[in-house]
């Protein structure tokens, strides 16, 4: 049994690996990266195809096809990437309301707070790291 708990689902995780994998390796095939980073091929052709659809990556099926990365490494931020994934990071669904049920019970909440100051922290730091900064620029094209 495991004692710990990922921020990040395993589809974010999974779709920062894939962008590093395909800045490093223009063009390999979905089969080439699915097997270097360990991942189950169905569940990286869906995390890919969510990449495409955010305009992050090109992947063309068939024998030349491959995939390479769209966007400028140095402008795409580990926030971006979790955020085209899944919507919104928030450390607490409360924080989506106008009014969480403590504050309508009390009029104000204290934890309410801290969860918006933490969420901040978390946005600004996961939006400093860029893929840039990820990529062994030895091993990029």
């Amino acid at each position: 049994m495991n004692d710990f708990r990922t921020l990040l689902r395993r589809e974010e995780s999974y779709a920062i690996h894939a962008l590093i994998y395909a800045a490093e390796n223009p063009g390999a095939s979905a089969s080439h990266m699915a097997e270097a980073l360990q991942m189950p091929p169905a569940f990286l052709a869906k995390v890919l195809r969510k990449l495409s659809a955010a305009r992050f990556l090109e992947s063309r099926p068939g024998r030349n096809g491959g995939v390479t990365l769209r966007v400028d490494a140095d402008r795409l931020s580990l926030l971006d990437v979790i955020e085209a994934m899944s919507g919104s990071l928030v450390v607490d669904t409360c924080q989506t309301k106008a009014r969480c049920a403590t504050q309508q019970r009390k009029g104000f909440c204290r934890l309410n707070v801290a969860w918006v100051t933490t969420s901040l922290a978390i946005r600004e730091t996961l939006d400093r790291v860029h893929l840039s900064q990820l990529i062994d620029s030895r091993q990029a094209a």
